[in-house]
């Protein structure tokens, strides 16, 4: 099997840290209508150069406090908010350490990359297990570990998906994704070897169409949308496969 390159956007060497700010909206369209979407797209983007035809898998394992609080405030529509995940581009032997923080519609996402034996060594795998003596030091890492500490945070629930990205030819700050069947698992927490088949978060007909960008969208993209008739939704593919595993779906 092929083992993509991390895609651009996560392109950090291991060890490097990032700090973004940016906007992020996000649609469901049907499945069949991606390559559509595709085409209609192309003379505006490229596609992702270091991600294989069919897209990359990403695999991520999301942490939140014993009784969800990160999941109750996302329900709740609090304006401000963080989120602990970990994630793992296909097979690489790296894992971003990401903390999300969000006001309102504006994100901001402070992450780092680790080799995968040095996340495992200090955040464990599958459980929580803070090594300070491998944290300290990097802003990052040590953010996260105090999250983890002072929230009693542990392992909530892995995510796995294929997404396919694109850039933007005139517009580089602009990224666009498909990401489709999307499956979550709540016990198998492992980054070394993530689960392979786990429960649909929505029907696998159904693709999760993102737009980034760090100041607006261009209008050959609004022009699109509105052609569509697209509508915004508010999706968290954490809180969905939580709501789906333990509320029955009343909340998402």
């Amino acid at each position: 099997m092929l083992t993509p390159a991390l895609p651009k956007a996560s392109a950090l060497s291991s060890g490097e840290r990032q700090t973004m700010n940016r906007f992020e909206v996000k649609y469901l369209v049907p499945t069949r209508s991606v390559p559509e979407l595709l085409e209609e797209f192309a003379p505006y983007t490229k596609p992702d150069a270091h991600s294989p035809e069919w897209g990359y898998t990403i695999s991520s394992v999301y942490w939140d406090t014993p009784d969800f609080q990160f999941f109750w405030e996302k329900v709740e529509g609090v304006k401000y908010r963080r989120k602990l995940r970990f994630r793992r581009y296909g097979t690489s032997t790296d894992v971003f350490v990401e903390i999300k923080q969000r006001e309102d519609r504006t994100l901001q996402k402070r992450r780092l990359r680790w080799p995968l034996e040095q996340v495992i060594a200090a955040f464990g795998d599958g459980a929580s297990r803070v090594n300070w003596a491998l944290v300290e030091g990097d802003p990052v890492a040590t953010e996260a570990a105090l999250m983890i500490e002072r929230l009693r945070l542990a392992p909530r629930m892995a995510i796995r998906y294929r997404r396919r990205a694109l850039f933007g030819q005139f517009d580089p700050e602009l990224r666009i994704t498909f990401d489709g069947r999307i499956q979550y698992h709540p016990t198998d927490f492992s980054l070394a070897r993530p689960f392979e088949e786990g429960r649909y978060v929505i029907d696998p007909r159904v693709t999760v169409l993102e737009f980034k960008y760090d100041h607006r969208a261009p209008i050959w993209l609004t022009k699109a949308i509105c052609r569509r008739g697209l509508k915004i939704v508010s999706m968290s593919k954490y809180c969905s496969a939580v709501d789906q595993c333990y509320y029955g779906g009343q909340n998402t």
